[in-house]
């Protein structure tokens, strides 16, 4: 079985800086909230869960892994509106 592999960015939180007298970009990070970063752990937390619950022999369709992924969505969709909400 095969686990598609991702990464939570927030690229939509870069900051463009320049300098008028500078023709040089930089690019900074807006700091994570506490909310987020508390997501982005309870996100990884509910992945190694579900992950682990079909290395064990459940099948995709048991009513506890159907559970577990329908929270993981949840917790994506919400993590994904906290970064529209800060622009």
């Amino acid at each position: 079985m095969a686990f598609l592999e991702y990464q939570l960015t927030n690229f939509q939180q870069r900051l463009l800086v320049h300098e008028p007298s500078d023709n040089r970009r930089l690019f900074a990070r807006k700091r994570k909230s506490k909310a987020q970063l508390a997501l982005e752990e309870d996100i990884h937390l509910l992945r190694c869960r579900l992950e682990q619950m079909v290395v064990d022999g459940s099948t995709m369709t048991s009513e506890a892994v159907v559970e577990v992924s329908m929270l993981l969505d949840r917790k994506i969709n919400e993590y994904m509106n906290t970064g529209r909400k800060s622009r």
